[in-house]
Order: C-alpha cells, then sequence, then structure tokens
C-alpha cells in the first residue's frame, strides 16, 4: 500500500491512557504518523470524569494542531483506556466525542490491554498482560470478538504485581520497619532518597497529599528494585510475590479463552517488565511453564494498537507496510 493511496484516505486519531500517562497520535492511512503528543493519567476510576475529560480533549486538540489536520478530515479514533471498557465509561466517552468530531468518524473504545495486545500481535489474537501504574490480563481474538479479562480492578480491589502494588508494599513495608513491628530493610534509604526526604514519617504527607497518589506510589517500584538488585530480603520477597500474582493473573485469563491458550502469543507491557530479574521470575512461574506462550515483550508504545484498530474498523488492511512505518517513527522520533 502506498502513501500516496492511503494519504487520501483521511486522518485517524489514536489513544493510550494510561494510569501514569496518556498518548496521543494523529496518522494518515498509510502508516505516517503526524503527530504525537502526551499528557497525564486519563484513567476514570482513579481520577473524576472531569479531570479526564479535560485530557482528553487538551491532548485532541494539540495533536490536531500539531498535525495540521483539521476535524473535518477526521476518519476515525480509537482509544484504549485503563479503566474505560465498561458501558456506563464508552457511553460518557462517546458523548464526549460525538460533541467535537465530524458524523463520519467511527469511534471505536477498548480496554487499554486490548490495544497493548494488538500492539504486540499486529491485530492477531492472543494474551495481554500489562504491569504498569495498575495490573490487568485479557484474551482477545478480533476475528471472534472473543473477550476474556482479569484482574484491572483497581489498588483497592486488585492491581495484584502491579507498580502500585510493588510501591505499597514497599512502603509498608518501611512504616513497619520504622515501628519496630518488622525487620530493617534497605528499603528505607532506597524510598526517602527516591523521594527526597530524610525520615519515614515524611512519607505520609509526600505520598497521601500526592496530586496522583496512586502514580507517585507506583513509581516506588524503581526504589524497590534497587533494594532487591542490593540483596534486600523484603524486597525480594516482595518481588517474588509479584511474580507470582502475575502469573495467576494469566493463567486465570486462558483458562477462560475458547481457542486455547497453550502456546498463543502473550503480550508483555507494562514498566514492571523492565526489570530483568522480575521478568526472570515472571517467566519461571510454574503457570507460564506450563502454558508454553510465545512470549513478546513490546517494544512498540500500545497507542499503535488503538491505531491498527481505527484503520481496521476503516476497513484498511494493516499491511506490513504500514506497520514498519509506523514503529520506525518511534525508533527514529519517539519514545
Amino acid at each position: 500500500m502506498t502513501t500516496d493511496t492511503t494519504t487520501a484516505s483521511g486522518a485517524f486519531v489514536a489513544v493510550d491512557g494510561g494510569g501514569t500517562q496518556t498518548t496521543l497520535i494523529v496518522a494518515d492511512g498509510g502508516g505516517q504518523i503526524l503527530a504525537a503528543v502526551r499528557g497525564g493519567s486519563s484513567n476514570m476510576k482513579s481520577l473524576p470524569w472531569t479531570r479526564v475529560r479535560e485530557e482528553l480533549i487538551r491532548l485532541l486538540e494539540e495533536g490536531l494542531r500539531g498535525s495540521g489536520v483539521s476535524l473535518r478530515e477526521v476518519r476515525g479514533i480509537a482509544l484504549g483506556l485503563a479503566g474505560g471498557d465498561r458501558s456506563e465509561d464508552k457511553a460518557r466517552v462517546r458523548d464526549l466525542l460525538r460533541d467535537r468530531l465530524p458524523a463520519q468518524a467511527r469511534v471505536s473504545l477498548y480496554n487499554d490491554a486490548q490495544t497493548a495486545l494488538a500492539a504486540g500481535t499486529h491485530g492477531r489474537r492472543g494474551v495481554v498482560l500489562i504491569a504498569g501504574t495498575g495490573s490487568i490480563a485479557c484474551g482477545y481474538d478480533p476475528e471472534s470478538g472473543e473477550y476474556v479479562r482479569v484482574g484491572g480492578w483497581g489498588y483497592v480491589m486488585g492491581d495484584e504485581g502491579s507498580g502500585f502494588d510493588l510501591g505499597r508494599r514497599a512502603l509498608q513495608a518501611v512504616m513497619r520497619a520504622h515501628d519496630g513491628r518488622g525487620p530493617q530493610t534497605l528499603l528505607t534509604g532506597e524510598i526517602l532518597g527516591e523521594l527526597g526526604l530524610t525520615a519515614p514519617p515524611e512519607l505520609v504527607t509526600a505520598i497521601y497529599e500526592a496530586d496522583n497518589m496512586r502514580a507517585r506510589t507506583a513509581s516506588l517500584a524503581r526504589a524497590l528494585f534497587r533494594a532487591a538488585r542490593r540483596g534486600d530480603e523484603t524486597a525480594r520477597w516482595i518481588a517474588a510475590e509479584a511474580a507470582g500474582e502475575l502469573a495467576r493473573l494469566v493463567q486465570a485469563a486462558c483458562a477462560r479463552l475458547s481457542f486455547g491458550a497453550r502456546g498463543v502469543p502473550l503480550v508483555l507491557s507494562g514498566g514492571v517488565f523492565g526489570e530483568p530479574a522480575l521478568m526472570e521470575a515472571f517467566a519461571a512461574q510454574e503457570p507460564i511453564q506450563a502454558l508454553a506462550p510465545e512470549r513478546i515483550a513490546l517494544d512498540a508504545p500500545p497507542v499503535l494498537g488503538s491505531y491498527y484498530y481505527a484503520l481496521a474498523a476503516a476497513d484498511i488492511p494493516l499491511t506490513p507496510h504500514i506497520i514498519e512505518r509506523a514503529t520506525r517513527y518511534w525508533r527514529n522520533e519517539g519514545e
């Protein structure tokens, strides 16, 4: 598919909205990314809808300005939003976009796990495990529409093995050590240094009064991994527990899939998997050994999965040319 024929097909907007960051791109129908912008969280289950709404509008306007594309040229928009796959959430986003996009623009809404899967498999069916600020496992087959999700219930009821879970457990270990209720741990110095503090009681203000408490807590996973690499037993135990929780998410998702999960692609996405020791511990878990999936470490931004779904909704085939062109942008100019 050539640039000339696909440019005439109109422009497409794609969004990936997570618990920490939202990315929006504007692209043509042939893989050329015209603009990419980033903003804060757009998770409707951790922020008020008014803040999410303002952020989505701001990013849409900024992306269109940067691309030189007018609203009337937008043919479709696909959004992968954390906490956004429930019917009431989809309705709010659709209403928001219906007032701003032309009538012909096709709006497609997904959980951010589905779009991360598409970014890794280029639209093929498979299983995805996200371990970023939060955690979720999903199985999805675009051909049949079969969709299974496990986890993703937010930081109060779930998010096991996520950056938030790791950070929360690390904070608890620090406070237990401070009180004398638990062993002394290198986590204390690592976390205080990460936040520029001098004593554990200062963590109360630093965490609870943070603009985004969930993201601030998740960022402390870095400190936990540093302590684990230095041999701290408490940090190592927390990381091992997280690996087990993540493996169980995948196991539960695969058990509910009708297309059979053994050997299927398993896309791993999120900052937690940037830690080699945790990735190794995850791969060694019994459920992962038994399933023997084709593990794919996501090396393209999940927003490309949203873009691929936007093209599919417009009946534009996803060709190797489009994939190569879109991913080259990120290698050369993106993250």
